[in-house]
């Protein structure tokens, strides 16, 4: 069987994506965004652009910071959420229904570019932070966010991964960007990287009861219960075995470190 083309893969994306109810999993991690937004110190004003920002964990706390905030994706639902959301809060932010591998905006048009969990899964991890530091001023900031590979959420992806077909060969792992080589790979004439290895802890009220919940809402999942069938059953047992050893209760509930690597990149 033949590998899908770059085309196929960001059309499956966009529709994987679309599944489940991502909206709903991403409030569990919205403090990830804020922790960011923080760090970054973004300040009244600053141009800032939040890349694959689902229902924009950073970008809502960036314009509630005043900056003048653009927010963009590649799935029109998660920025409809984002908008509802947005306009709860009473904030202004402009969504672009968009690439992270072709940005649509000019050369050095943001102070601050920020990505919570969501470049990470664009395929040519070269491309897409070529195109992330382009639009970024000189002087400025990249801040993301991303999974480590030795993390929970790492271990999870690698198990679900043994289930699933093989990614096309241009597709590189999404964890690698969970690692500081990379990141320095990624963005060689970064002036100074700053990192910070963080934890964003879920607590439920059981492994199994987390893992109807989580299986139910991520995409990913969604769509691998689709193309396994009966075999899913075997999946979401792998996937609660790592939640199981991992747990960091001994009570029956669940408290579930999940490892992310926090790295600011100061550009020249």
């Amino acid at each position: 069987m033949n590998s899908p083309s770059l085309d196929q893969v960001k059309a499956m994306a966009k529709e994987a994506w679309a599944a489940g109810n991502y909206v709903e999993l991403s409030r569990h991690i919205e403090h990830v965004g804020v922790r960011v937004v923080e760090a970054a110190q973004v300040s009244p004003g600053a141009a800032v652009l939040d890349v694959a920002c689902g229902a924009g964990n950073a970008a809502l706390p960036a314009a509630r910071a005043g900056a003048t905030v653009t927010g963009l994706d590649l799935v029109p639902a998660l920025l409809d959420a984002g908008r509802k959301k947005a306009a709860d809060a009473g904030v202004e932010i402009t969504w672009v229904e968009g690439d992270a591998e072709a940005l649509p905006f000019d050369d050095d048009s943001f102070d601050v570019v920020f990505s919570t969990f969501g470049h990470m899964f664009a395929p040519r991890h070269d491309v897409v932070a070529a195109e992330m530091a382009r639009v970024t001023r000189p002087g400025g900031l990249i801040a993301i966010c991303c999974w480590t590979p030795e993390g929970t959420v790492g271990e999870v992806f690698a198990t679900s991964g043994s289930f699933l077909p093989p990614p096309p060969p241009f597709a590189s792992p999404p964890v690698l960007w969970g690692t500081r080589d990379h990141v320095h790979a990624m963005f060689p004439g970064a002036a100074d990287v700053e990192f910070a290895e963080l934890t964003a802890t879920i607590e439920w009220r059981s492994p199994e009861d987390f893992a109807d919940y989580f299986l139910a809402n991520f995409p990913m999942m969604v769509v691998a219960a689709r193309m396994l069938g009966d075999r899913f059953a075997d999946l979401r047992a792998a996937v609660l075995d790592v939640w199981r050893r991992r747990n960091e209760a001994n009570d029956g509930t669940l408290v579930l470190p999940q490892e992310y690597l926090q790295s600011l990149v100061r550009l020249a």
